[in-house]
């Protein structure tokens, strides 16, 4: 069996007497198989029996145990502690608690706002009474090609792995989160559900918009969820029943006119189209450094040679989607 010795630099906060967070080191020795839940567990078991963590199914279901290894959110009971070390060609794994959440103790943080805030986006179904049968004699079917819509955002357990990672959130106290407006998506979608569309109004008012689609939730996600891609889907939703004010819709539907008028991104009228003159003024500095370096076109393109099939594949598209 692989044996090697690592080294786990876990950060400690004990707010009944510490003034600050520090790092503590713990020396074991590891093999392979050996997952960081376990290695958690014999320090508090066989070294220090004051440290504090979450853990309960062992299983990567409950999502309890999430943590930050190395800067990357991830569940401790699903990590390979060797695999870690492997990856990050080091002896020494760094152990911090999730961000965007107060530190309760050492590697616990506090859910609470988190939760609150998903609660906030009602979450649930709320039953259409011309889809839902009022008695238990009759059925509500759902096909599987319904249910592929928004099957992958059931399988969200809550691990806050995402809104931890989630720049938005970090810099916009009002912002939904990402598996929280991911949940809202999977019951916009749900043809049960009596709000369906309207829930993406739910969205607007929680600045679904400020998601700057860096993709960091879908890369910490366990189980490659993407809390993304229900995000943009709700946008789209949103711009379907009208919410259309605000420069991100404006700046999808100047890409959508973009393609179909021409078959490529006008980049000179981009701009204008999703702030008007204030983005004409904002663009200004990089506009003229393009025309000096012969990189501007003109805001008249010729389309492409294969635009009236390109307009045909994205309207497809646009139809099965």
């Amino acid at each position: 069996m692989e044996k090697r010795e690592a080294t786990f630099r876990i950060k400690r906060f004990n707010p009944l007497k510490d003034t600050k967070p520090y790092y503590q080191e713990f020396k074991l020795t590891v093999f392979k198989g050996m997952t960081l839940l376990e290695v958690l567990q014999q320090i508090k078991d066989k070294i220090d029996p004051t440290l504090a963590f979450r853990a309960f199914c062992r299983s990567a279901i409950c999502g309890s145990c999430s943590v930050k290894v190395n800067g990357f959110p991830k569940l401790a009971c699903k990590t390979q502690v060797i695999t870690e070390l492997e990856k990050f060609k080091t002896d020494t794994l760094t152990i911090e608690p999730l961000d965007n959440m107060e530190v309760i103790r050492d590697l616990i943080v506090d859910w609470d706002g988190a939760l609150k805030k998903m609660e906030e986006l009602k979450p649930y179904l709320i039953p259409d009474p011309k889809v839902v049968p009022q008695t238990l004699e009759e059925e509500c079917k759902v096909l599987p090609q319904e249910l592929k819509k928004y099957d992958k955002f059931t399988d969200c357990i809550l691990c806050t792995s995402c809104f931890s990672a989630c720049t938005a959130v970090n810099i916009d106290e009002k912002y939904g989160g990402p598996f929280q407006l991911a949940r809202l998506y999977r019951f916009a979608v749900d043809k049960r559900d009596a709000l369906k569309g309207e829930r993406a109004k739910i969205g607007y008012a929680y600045n679904m918009w400020n998601c700057v689609r860096c993709e960091k939730c879908a890369d910490v996600c366990p189980k490659h969820i993407a809390p993304v891609d229900g995000i943009m889907k709700l946008r789209g939703i949103s711009i379907e029943v009208g919410l259309k004010d605000n420069p991100g819709a404006r700046h999808v539907e100047a890409f959508y006119k973009s393609l179909l008028e021409s078959g490529t991104l006008n980049e000179v009228l981009l701009p204008l189209r999703t702030k008007g003159i204030k983005g004409i003024i904002e663009n200004l500095p990089v506009g003229i450094k393009m025309l000096l370096k012969g990189k501007a076109h003109s805001p008249i393109l010729k389309p492409i040679k294969e635009h009236k099939s390109l307009v045909k594949l994205i309207k497809v598209a646009m139809e099965v989607e």
